[in-house]
């Protein structure tokens, strides 16, 4: 099967880049319309970094509708028990910066 490569996304690449390369201190989304290649570009983006200096986890938001960090978190942390606790400090965390 032929390859196709990635036409016209060196600026989100850039972004995406540039955003990895700084101290994290937000948390960052991508978004948009459906069937956009917004997945297909995390992936080529990922296969771009070393794995050994980045921890990469992807969460798919579909259907959720989330208006702000405590809303993220409940989401995050819905999985199970032990990561509420997580949770917790993680608002602690959030009220000190913001």
């Amino acid at each position: 099967m032929r390859k196709i490569e990635f036409h016209h996304r060196n600026r989100e690449l850039k972004e995406i880049r540039n955003i990895l390369e700084c101290e994290p201190s937000l948390i960052t989304f991508v978004y948009g319309p459906i069937n956009s290649g917004k997945t297909e570009l995390m992936n080529y983006a990922m296969k771009q970094l070393p794995a050994e200096d980045y921890a990469i986890f992807r969460i798919n938001l579909r259907g959720r509708f989330i208006r702000g960090y405590e809303e993220f978190l409940d989401v995050l942390f819905d999985i199970d028990e032990e990561r509420k606790r997580g949770r917790e400090e993680m608002r602690r965390n959030m009220r000190k910066r913001y």
